[in-house]
């Protein structure tokens, strides 16, 4: 067995399962300072203020099978003993690829709903978000962020 940690490993994430729901999961035993999904690996890290913190809420879940949206999720102790961040990480760099995707659509002429957005954009991969606003009252520009489930869907778009 690993040695007690703030991180906790978190397996069997399923695509449904969001960081909210994460959350809600370990905030009653403690503050959550950081939390890493894993997507790729149906994983996530979690890292609670304090061992203690952590010790709690694997003891209440050694007990309690803990489900999130009727999956069943197992939680350990991490090897790790703290994330760190590429905030924390002085040679980040900012221009690194994300899977975000901004979009500025210009002149629209019909209104765009998010449903439409979602028809147009995931045959290019699991868009796992869509945020729109519009820019400006009196121009009718849209602007929105998508974010798709893997950088490599990205690569496959092209706009001319």
């Amino acid at each position: 067995m690993t040695e007690p940690s703030k991180v906790i490993h978190v397996r069997n994430v399923g695509i449904e399962i969001s960081e909210n729901d994460l959350l809600q999961l370990f905030q009653p035993f403690g503050v959550i300072t950081k939390l890493v999904m894993l997507r790729a690996k149906n994983q996530a890290l979690l890292q609670m203020q304090d061992v203690p913190a952590a010790m709690n809420a694997l003891q209440f879940y050694t007990n309690v099978q803990p489900t999130i949206r009727g999956r069943n999720v197992y939680v350990q102790f991490s090897s790790h003993q703290e994330l760190t961040t590429m905030d924390q990480n002085p040679q980040a760099r900012g221009d690194e690829p994300n899977r975000i995707l901004l979009v500025t659509i210009h002149h629209m002429l019909y209104p765009i709903t998010v449903d439409v957005l979602h028809q147009v954009f995931s045959p290019y991969g699991f868009v796992e978000k869509i945020v729109t606003f519009q820019k400006s009252a009196g121009q009718l520009l849209q602007v929105l962020f998508l974010c798709f489930f893997f950088f490599s869907s990205l690569c496959v778009i092209m706009f001319t």
